[in-house]
């Protein structure tokens, strides 16, 4: 059957099928009564606009005919031989009819556009990074990272509690116990110092692992070490681990700056491993009030915590290489490393911190006093020495940054009157004063660790939204709350109404500054100073806080110095006003000084 006999024979059919409109039965629906009503409510007016109106098939026609048009243009223009300026002059229907592009539904391409337009933050998601292809194995990479600073606050924690235990059972005088702490401060200073650089120019997974080796080995001989005929081997043991925490906490900042780039991912890592240090430090008095009567298990258990921390290591710590700055680039090795200019801070700051420390146990004899002029002239020297070497420990690029002195200025203040102005006699307070057992006072703490975690949290969401020195201000405004509540405290005064306010709101102080203060330096160095950049934080904290506790102790002893040699509570009075002077100068250099951009997406600097 021939195509047009098969169109006829469908329509024969359906006339025979169909049924005489006659005889139909009409049916009125709803669908009928509306196309009545509007039949009936058009005017010719109406009609004939609706009769302008292009239907579906009108205007793909004219979309085609504009097509056609278009390509016609183009073929004739590239016959003619003119140039691609030429072509972009041909405009489109859109620019012909002044028709918006639609942004319902945006290209990929577009949404940088679009963010900036709405006036968002245009940030990239940052995923995992490639050096460890797995969230699982980005958050215990991150944990293992952030053991260095939990450490250091936890070997403080452990034995700041326990301030007159060990006292008795080594056998030491009162004069002697800021060597319970500056035996671990002092080398983990020379550590930081010269472990940062290291780090860069050296595989760090090698370091790392064997600081977290070694610090397992001196703490099992620790164990061995709380005698009074042992005293010295103690002191020893708190220097090893001074020495392996400063390599594990300039590590850390060395790997995590290298492998995040400046971004929101980086704020949040940043702060998880600064919520550590507050909580460390709980965690370190609660395990140190725990075992008071058997201070030798203190350096057992941390045996056992530093074998869980090197197995971790060991299977979750990428391998890197030290890396050039610039693509293409020579990587630093080794052999480029500043020995002479290491050799003089590290010596300047030892001097430094022995000299202040010894000095309140022989009343500042004159050697004292030599040995911190002496380290003083080295640390000068360290910086015009750093001027003229090829790779200088600390970048001299990162002076030069407008406010970055300022802020360092401001940390070495605000965080030296906390640790050595508030915090130290706070638990003397305890301790001696209101007469309260470490365990006790280990508890006191426990706002500390909370809202440190809530502090480094507030930070990783704001600091790409808000400058950060508003935070940087908020941070030293909470270091000046610690004193300010426990100035008008008796032996009496219960812990809830001046105590926990007191340590919940300082506890802004410390994190919220190392939070800030961190990202801002790694975010302004190349990734082959990150190690270098992160240590110059930890070293500013030991010595501010070695200096502000020798200050504090020489105002408190000449104040009120009972016969046992204690200082009573009027001397400690006087050190927590000290404490508020200095936060409310810190306050002011910030306000006035400091200034830091609000954290966007990037690379790293060059």
């Amino acid at each position: 059957m021939a195509p047009d006999d098969h169109k006829k024979g469908f329509q024969v059919e359906e006339e025979e099928v169909g049924t005489p409109e006659s005889s139909l039965t009409p049916v009125i629906t709803n669908e009928t009564r509306r196309s009545q009503q509007l039949e009936t409510s058009e005017t010719p007016e109406t009609v004939a606009q609706l009769q302008k109106l292009p239907t579906a098939r009108s205007r793909r026609d004219s979309h085609m005919g504009e097509a056609l048009e278009h390509l016609s243009r183009t073929l004739s223009v590239n016959q003619n031989g003119n140039t691609e300026d030429d072509l972009e002059k041909v405009n489109s229907r859109m620019e012909r009819t002044g028709t918006r592009p639609s942004a319902r539904y945006p290209s990929p391409t577009r949404m940088s556009d679009l963010d900036e337009e709405a006036g968002s933050p245009a940030f990239k998601a940052q995923g995992v990074p490639p050096e460890l292809g797995s969230f699982t194995a980005e958050v215990i990479f991150i944990l293992v990272c952030s053991a260095g600073l939990l450490l250091y606050s936890f070997f403080l924690g452990d034995i700041t509690v326990n301030q007159e235990e060990c006292k008795r059972a080594l056998g030491i005088s009162n004069s002697e116990l800021p060597w319970l702490i500056g035996s671990f401060t002092l080398p983990l200073s020379l550590s930081v110092v010269v472990s940062g650089s290291l780090n860069d120019l050296s595989p760090p997974r090698t370091l790392m692992i064997g600081a977290f080796t070694w610090l397992t080995v001196w703490n099992v001989v620790g164990v061995f070490s709380v005698t009074p005929s042992r005293a010295i081997l103690f002191y020893i043991v708190r220097a090893m681990q001074g020495l392996a925490v400063g390599v594990l906490v300039s590590g850390s900042m060395s790997i995590l700056g290298r492998i995040y780039t400046p971004g929101l991912r980086k704020n949040r890592v940043f702060s998880a491993m600064s919520a550590t240090a507050p909580f460390g430090f709980w965690l370190g008095g609660i395990q140190g009030g725990a075992l008071k009567s058997y201070l030798n298990w203190i350096f057992g258990s941390n045996a056992i915590i530093c074998a869980l921390c090197l197995a971790a290591a060991w299977f979750t710590m990428p391998s890197l290489r030290p890396v050039a700055d610039i693509v293409g680039g020579d990587a630093p090795t080794i052999r480029e490393f500043d020995f002479i200019g290491a050799s003089f801070i590290a010596t300047g700051c030892i001097l430094v911190l022995f000299g202040l420390t010894q000095g309140s146990v022989v009343m500042w004899a004159p050697y004292t006093y030599a040995l911190v002029v002496v380290g003083v002239l080295l640390v000068i020297a360290f910086f015009f020495i750093e001027r003229w070497v090829k790779r200088p420990l600390i970048p001299n690029g990162l002076w030069k940054i407008k406010g970055f002195t300022p802020l360092m200025i401001a940390y070495f203040i605000g965080y030296g009157g906390f640790q050595g102005g508030w915090q130290f006699y706070a638990v003397q307070f305890w301790l001696r004063i209101q007469q309260n057992s470490p365990l006790t006072v280990a508890l006191y703490l426990l706002p500390n660790a909370i809202v440190g975690v809530l502090a480094t949290w507030v930070v990783s969401r704001t600091l790409h939204i808000v400058p950060g020195h508003y935070i940087y201000l908020t941070a030293m405004i909470a270091f000046a709350t610690g004193p300010a509540f426990f100035l008008p405290q008796t032996p009496n005064t219960p812990y809830w109404p001046l105590s926990f306010p007191g340590v919940a709101l300082v506890t802004f102080g410390p994190d919220l500054s190392f939070a800030a203060a961190s990202i801002y330096i790694t975010s302004n160095v190349p990734r082959s100073y990150q190690g270098s950049a992160g240590s110059l934080l930890v070293t500013m904290q030991n010595l501010s806080s070695a200096v502000m506790t020798a200050v504090a102790d020489a105002i408190g002893t000449k104040v009120d110095q009972g016969p046992d040699g204690n200082i009573g509570l009027k001397g400690i009075h006087a050190i927590w006003w000290f404490a508020l002077a200095c936060e409310v100068v810190a306050a002011l250099i910030t306000l006035t000084w400091v200034r830091i951009p609000k954290e966007e997406e990037k690379e790293h600097v060059t």
